[in-house]
């Protein structure tokens, strides 16, 4: 769940507002699976009007400092001033809107495809886009598939990569074959 903390002003008689995060955009990884939590701090005596762009949806908070989003929709790029904000007093004055922007951010990691394999080959490197992922599944070690570990079968080979405070994955199957073993040449 991502925090967005907004730090209130008294600047004026009028309230007007500061951010007090450098967290601008927020970050949410997709696919969205999670709400996120927008709040700014809780004054005594203010009505809090949110407003977030489509396809994001306030769940809940409406009326309070807080509200979760859901971003289950959006599609990954930057949507510009998806969050906002204003307060406003029992007598109708109105603060300045505060935005913030979001990154609906995804990264497709790729693995490059290798094998097929027969039981007793070698290790092999693995190659993953973009570079600084672990790789991990049967026959897999140091960043390698050893088919001679891993015997015969279809093995998965998972690439997972980090950034951004996301993690994204992906796989690929690997065959290995056994090798035939042939007994001595019989002769009479």
């Amino acid at each position: 769940m991502k925090k967005i903390l907004l730090l209130l002003t008294f600047l004026t008689p009028l309230f007007s507002w500061a951010q007090f995060t450098t967290n601008n955009p927020d970050t949410v990884c997709f696919p969205v699976v999670s709400n996120s939590t927008y709040l700014v701090p809780n004054t005594v005596g203010l009505t809090y009007t949110w407003t977030v762009t489509a396809p994001g949806a306030i769940i809940s908070g409406q009326g309070t400092n807080q509200i979760s989003v859901s971003w289950a929709g959006a599609n990954p790029g930057l949507i510009n001033n998806a969050v906002s904000v204003i307060a406003q007093t029992a007598n109708n004055c109105q603060s300045q809107p505060v935005n913030l922007n979001v990154l609906i951010y995804q990264v497709i990691p790729t693995i490059t495809q290798i094998g097929p394999f027969c039981s007793g080959d070698p290790c092999v490197n693995l190659v993953g886009n973009p570079a600084g992922g672990q790789f991990s599944g049967i026959g897999v070690q140091n960043n390698q598939f050893c088919p001679n570990i891993s015997g015969a079968g279809t093995h998965t080979v998972t690439y997972t990569y980090q950034s951004g405070g996301c993690t994204f994955t992906t796989t690929i199957d690997v065959i290995v074959d056994p090798t035939p073993i042939l007994t001595p040449i019989q002769h009479d």
